[in-house]
């Protein structure tokens, strides 16, 4: 999913390949292998993605056809978003056992993204996101609703 619309965003704003790798600070095969769904990308450089084009993390994510919301901070803090995490797993009396078998991670990295000790990968973000149906945008820290619109 995120492929698909990565590449049908660019296409509307008329942009290349080349011209997305040197905004994203990438190869040009490295741009194409996450547009082509061969490669994972970073939930970093989607997020800077997103950032230039203005639209939300939901939505590239495939979890909303609302393409913006209101953002209040572009950057994702890594501190924020394993408190958000955490607090959902709370929220939810869930194990970080249990939650790290839903998402496909290994405990010990769970706990470490719960931590902030370390980034998420971008797609057990997705299926946390999805299961708990949650906002990827608040889980981040941009937005303030942890509703997906």
């Amino acid at each position: 999913m995120i492929f698909e619309r990565m590449k049908d965003i660019r296409e509307y704003f008329d942009k290349t390949q080349i011209e997305m790798a040197n905004i994203l600070k990438v190869s040009r095969s490295t741009y194409a292998g996450w547009e082509n769904g061969i490669d994972l990308i970073p939930l970093l450089k989607l997020n800077e993605f997103c950032n230039y084009f203005g639209i939300c993390l939901d939505y590239i994510c495939g979890l909303t056809n609302t393409k913006k919301y209101e953002i209040s901070n572009l950057d994702i803090n890594k501190i924020i978003l394993g408190q958000n995490i955490k607090n959902t797993r709370n929220k939810n009396n869930a194990t970080q056992e249990n939650v790290a078998k839903t998402i496909g991670v290994d405990q010990s990295n769970y706990s470490k993204y719960e931590l902030g000790k370390i980034l998420i990968h971008t797609y057990p973000l997705i299926e946390f996101a999805k299961y708990y149906n949650v906002s990827i945008d608040w889980l981040c820290g941009k937005t303030k609703d942890s509703n997906i619109k």
